[in-house]
Order: C-alpha cells, then sequence, then structure tokens
C-alpha cells in the first residue's frame, strides 16, 4: 500500500492539514472511481445508484425529488435530470401525491429492485474488503474525524 507521499509524488507539505486535506480529496476518487467501474456493467453511475439505494430505503414508500436532493451523497447533482434518466430505464416511476396533486414522488420499480439485488458489488466491497483495510474501532475513528473536520 502506498502512502499519500507516493501516489501524489510529492514529498513536502504546508503543514499536516494540508496533507490531510489532499489525501481526503485523493481517497475520495480512489474510492469513486472504483465504485464507478463495479457499477459500469450495470450502466448507471454512481449517482444513479446512490439514488436507488435511497429509495430502497424508503421502499414500499416513494419520495420526493426534494428529499431524495437531502440525502445525496452529491448534493450539486440536477436530481431532476438524474431522476429523467433513470426513469427512461424503467428502474423508478413518478407518481402523483394522492393528498397533494401538485407534488410527484419517486418508487422503485421492481426492475429497480432487481438491479439493486444484483449490485452486489458494492454492498461486497463494504462488508468484504474495507474490514480487511481497517478494522472497525478505526473505521469508527476515521468517520468520526472526518465527521469532525466537517464542523
Amino acid at each position: 500500500m502506498k502512502s499519500i507521499e507516493e501516489e501524489v509524488h510529492q514529498k513536502k507539505w504546508h503543514n499536516n492539514h494540508h496533507k490531510a486535506v489532499i489525501n481526503i480529496l485523493y481517497t475520495y476518487h480512489f474510492i469513486k472511481e472504483n465504485m464507478a467501474s463495479l457499477l459500469r456493467p450495470y450502466k448507471i453511475s454512481f449517482q444513479q445508484y446512490n439514488v436507488l439505494r435511497i429509495l430502497r430505503g424508503a421502499h414500499p414508500l416513494g419520495l420526493s425529488s426534494a428529499r431524495i436532493q437531502e440525502k445525496l451523497i452529491d448534493r450539486k447533482s440536477d436530481v431532476s435530470r438524474l431522476i429523467n434518466r433513470i426513469e427512461k430505464l424503467g428502474l423508478i416511476e413518478r407518481r402523483q401525491n394522492k393528498k397533494d396533486k401538485r407534488v410527484s414522488e419517486v418508487f422503485l420499480t421492481l426492475r429497480g429492485l432487481e438491479i439493486l439485488g444484483q449490485i452486489r458489488v458494492i454492498d461486497k466491497f463494504y462488508k468484504d474488503k474495507m474490514p480487511l483495510k481497517l478494522t472497525d474501532e478505526e473505521a469508527q475513528l476515521l468517520s468520526a474525524l472526518l465527521d469532525k473536520s466537517r464542523m
């Protein structure tokens, strides 16, 4: 396993905080690219997968576009376009809210549930590969430190 210095070919840093930020950004892109390659056979992007995961968490209920936006990892994503693309794939459907006709909700289709069932490679990454690299305590500490860095 290479250090961040070896990965980006840099030995000097302004300070440890600078090094940590570069390491976070590098690691984020590393993980995102790995996930993108795992999702490629299913012809969906990481953002689309994220929407499907969010809807699976609400299933069998649907969610409004605004609620999906709140839960997205990448909140700058254009949710309307994202939902349109996933809908064209037949993985989700929109339905008008019965109580408030101005609001439409997004639901997983049977095909969407089937695709999520097939995409076990992402779950496998979190459940099988990550524990080989970090102990549960290390993962908990890392998560706490990342939370702290955003406060």
